[in-house]
């Protein structure tokens, strides 16, 4: 298998299937539905970092594919870039349901923006990705990850 999940059939540098994108986006999604479901504090986003990390660290199909098949397909095909769009949407709408939770959990501020929070979350995640895979050091992602983290608990609710 390729990158990006293809059998050796194609050539090298070819761009992948549709079908070989969507089967990516599913597994990489449903991987995050798993933890990203469960996200009900900011222990819990805290755990979502960790599993992040982690996943990079064994550079697991659960993290991001996404980014290699966003570059690759940017100036390709449509259909491609269009699923692509999709599944960083989803990912994102996922933690900014999540956030939601949080804040209805009385954790973050009543005037927490989910949608801006999610995507700040979503930027430093897949620049993290990138640093941390151009670099061979996943420290990078933690960093990226840390600094939103800590924009997200700057709307934490104090006492």
């Amino acid at each position: 298998m390729d990158r990006f999940g293809q059998d050796g059939g194609g050539r090298a540098g070819e761009l992948p299937t549709a079908e070989t994108v969507e089967a990516r986006l599913g597994r990489l999604l449903a991987i995050q539905e798993q933890v990203l479901n469960n996200l009900h504090s900011l222990r819990d986003l805290a755990h979502w970092r960790d599993e992040v990390v982690r996943l990079e660290q064994r550079r697991d199909d659960g993290i991001c594919p996404l980014g290699d098949l966003a570059e690759l397909l940017a100036d390709g095909d449509e259909a491609g870039r269009s699923a692509v769009r999709a599944c960083f949407t989803a990912w994102e709408s996922l933690l900014a349901v999540g956030i939601i939770r949080v804040r209805d959990n009385g954790e973050l501020a009543a005037d927490a923006d989910p949608d801006r929070l999610a995507a700040g979350l979503m930027a430093a995640l897949q620049g993290g990705l990138l640093l941390a895979r151009t670099t061979r050091d996943v420290r990078r992602l933690e960093v990226a990850l840390d600094i939103a983290l800590g924009y997200v608990r700057a709307h934490t609710v104090t006492p």
